[in-house]
């Protein structure tokens, strides 16, 4: 023990900030073995000839090994860090568990309330306030907890990048808060029987947007039902049981239940995914009302054109008993002769009924259910995309139903009454024009129509294009910097890139090229009186711009941005202006080969040649890892800063270090920056002894 308490004594006692930086690039070396673990999966998959021929580049690993890094202190460090994150993590998911709980509870009041009020409106009383006050004291609870705790914010926010990731490889939106908001925004005026209007630019995701609402707003509900008849049935074989002991078991059937969904939409059959997607119609000028409704076609009928002849004949025999069953007692009456000339006479009839009944050939007129009647009567929701080129009088038949909230009955023409079933919704979605961008075949709705809907107008997400990466107060604003490095994250939230600090201020830049590019295009902002009519670096022409480029493997961005979109562009002055933005944000440089021209309006488009001025040669640079915690902060932000050390850690430091003298943090703090200014002068007196103590 004394032996030991030496040993410890003549440690070198690390900064907090060395231990932080230490623990990052521990956090780097994880993300490297992490990928060549991936890889040697997918290898084991493969054919013998691919396992045997594969060869490796020479990779110059520059996370280097540090002595210092054997330190105990340090090793105490990354032991509490973790068993914090680990204990922080708990609380942070225990939190979210109570206010899902109250979540649930909310929505079943809602339920009961809509039913008691025949589904005009969910009401408002004393038990759902106390549901939304627990839900906001939840959350501002979360919030302090993520204020005070480093590690659970990072704990936090690893789970939203993860989120992110999933979200991404699942060919969904990445859940950006000016997503989340428009999303929730939908689900909510569908849980009130509202129908929602989706109006945005081209490439904005807003189809997309719909669909993911839609399917949210459907495993919610049944969710949502499943959970109350899940947790009435435990409370009943537990009756004694605490609401303690409720949550618990509610924690267990919602993350079964959410599991179970969400293995459906990834793995599930083509039929289970179906029942889950909303019904869908593509809206024209050519759409009748018929179309979305009720069909009508001639079949062509052909002799017992289904079914096997054992089918009928079983349903002959079935008819046959049914009606003995019936003229049970008239046939007791009769003789057995009389009953028998009976039987066979009814046999034959029955025989020749269905032969009648199968034999029609020619064309007859059937009805076929469309998509809104069937969303209406199932209790599904219905998406009209394009909804304005669809022409105004067929519109108009759809009043009653978007007038109409689930539980009562809405009149179709040419149907009926039909009763909606609770779980319709309705989503229309539709291109906005500007003065600039018109796009054709669409038309302004009908303002007394369009009253009945809930208005969105879903754009771009939000991008900062002043500054550079570094100097961001809010980097965690910069949405659309945040979904293209999620595109470019692994499953565990690494990234692997050539020349980090370069690429990543790059990258931060191409996010807002595409952004002014955006603002140009919506008609928000006017630079030199310039329009752009048809051409956009929307989220759709991002990917394909970083699908090219594949993370520097063959070519720098620019020359990726130039193939994956400006050489596409057929509007010449689209293409001049998205140039010249490009060479201002530092894209296309004279240095690399490039020379942009800047071409007057109405000129010619730019070919590849006239912008090259020598061939194009790419020498990638190192690949550099970065780890989840790197990109966390660089998506989020710096976070919750450790400036001293925890308590419990700064005693086990005192302990084993065999100080007999407590020394608070202050002192600790004071000493810390005495010794950085006492190493700072140390390397001036170097270099002045160096120089002969010239300057």
């Amino acid at each position: 023990m004394k032996e030991q308490n030496k040993n410890l004594n003549q440690a070198y006692i690390p900064t907090i900030e060395e231990m932080q930086i230490w623990y990052r690039d521990d956090l780097r070396k994880e993300a490297l073995k992490s990928l060549k673990y991936e890889n040697s999966k997918k290898i084991e998959e493969q054919g013998s000839f691919f396992k045997a021929f594969r060869r490796f580049e020479e990779i110059d690993d520059k996370i280097i090994f540090d002595s210092k890094k054997d330190n105990i202190y340090y090793e105490k460090y990354k032991a509490y860090v973790e068993e914090e994150t680990a204990n922080m993590g708990k609380k942070i998911q225990e939190i979210e568990n109570l206010i899902q709980y109250e979540k649930f509870f909310l929505r079943f009041e809602r339920r009961v309330n809509s039913e008691t009020n025949n589904y005009s409106h969910y009401g408002s009383n004393s038990a759902t306030r106390y549901r939304v006050d627990c839900i906001k004291k939840l959350g501002k609870e979360l919030e302090k907890l993520l204020e005070s705790s480093p590690e659970a914010w990072e704990f936090y926010y690893k789970c939203q990048l993860i989120g992110d990731i999933e979200n991404q490889h699942q060919q969904r939106l990445v859940n950006v808060p000016y997503v989340a908001k428009a999303k929730q925004k939908v689900i909510d005026s569908l849980d009130l029987g509202v129908p929602v209007y989706i109006v945005g630019h081209l490439g904005s995701g807003k189809t997309q947007l719909a669909i993911e609402a839609a399917v949210d707003f459907t495993i919610q509900n049944k969710i949502q039902r499943e959970l109350e008849d899940k947790m009435e049935d435990w409370f009943c074989r537990n009756p004694h049981a605490t609401e303690k002991d409720a949550i618990q078991k509610f924690r267990e059937f919602n993350e079964e239940r959410i599991l179970y969904y969400k293995n459906i939409l990834t793995n599930g059959s083509k039929e289970e995914i179906e029942f889950l997607q909303p019904l869908f119609i593509s809206g024209s000028h050519n759409l009748t009302y018929e179309d979305m409704f009720v069909e009508k076609t001639l079949s062509l009928e052909h002799s017992f054109s289904e079914g096997s002849y054992s089918d009928y004949l079983n349903m002959i025999i079935g008819d046959f008993y049914e009606w003995m069953d019936e003229h049970k007692e008239r046939l007791e009456k009769m003789t057995d002769e009389e009953q028998l000339q009976l039987k066979i006479q009814i046999w034959k009839s029955f025989s020749d009924l269905l032969v009648a009944s199968n034999s029609a050939f020619g064309t007859e007129i059937k009805k076929i259910e469309k998509e809104i009647l069937i969303a209406v009567k199932e209790g599904r929701p219905v998406i009209v995309d394009e909804l304005n080129t669809i022409a105004m009088q067929n519109l108009i038949a759809l009043n009653d139903i978007l007038q109409r909230h689930a539980g009562s009955t809405a009149y179709i023409t040419g149907v009926g009454p039909v009763l909606i079933k609770p779980g319709f919704g309705f989503i229309g979605t539709g291109n906005l024009s500007t003065q600039t961008v018109n796009y054709e075949g669409t038309n302004e709705l009908n303002p007394a129509f369009k009253s009945r809907f809930v208005t969105i107008e879903y754009n771009y997400v939000p991008q900062n294009i002043m500054g550079s990466l570094e100097d961001q107060e809010f980097p965690e604003k910069n949405e659309l910097f945040r979904i293209i490095l999620t595109q470019l994250a692994d499953k565990n939230g690494n990234i692997h890139i050539p020349n980090s600090k370069r690429t990543l201020e790059e990258l931060f830049r191409f996010s807002q090229l595409c952004r002014v590019t955006q603002n140009v295009f919506m008609g928000n902002w006017k630079d030199n009186e310039v329009e752009l009519r048809e051409s956009v670096l929307s989220i759709r022409n991002i990917l394909h711009v970083l699908d090219n480029w594949n993370q520097g493997e063959e070519k720098d961005l620019s020359k990726a941005l130039w193939d994956g979109f400006i050489s596409s562009i057929t509007y010449p002055d689209d293409q001049n202006y998205i140039l010249s933005q490009a060479v201002r944000f530092g894209f296309f440089s004279e240095t690399e080969g490039w020379k942009i021209e800047t071409k007057g309006i109405g000129e010619a488009n730019t070919t590849y040649d006239e912008i090259r001025t020598r061939p194009y040669h790419y020498v990638r640079p190192s690949i550099e890892t970065l780890s989840y915690l790197d990109v966390v902060h660089l998506i989020f932000g710096k976070g919750t800063t450790r400036k001293t050390l925890p308590k419990e850690l700064m005693e086990d430091f005192k302990y084993n270090i065999g100080d007999p003298l407590p020394i608070d943090t202050k002192k600790y703090e004071k000493l810390d920056q005495q010794l950085s200014h006492l190493e700072h002068s140390k390397d001036l007196l170097e270099y002045l002894e160096d120089n002969g103590g010239e300057e």
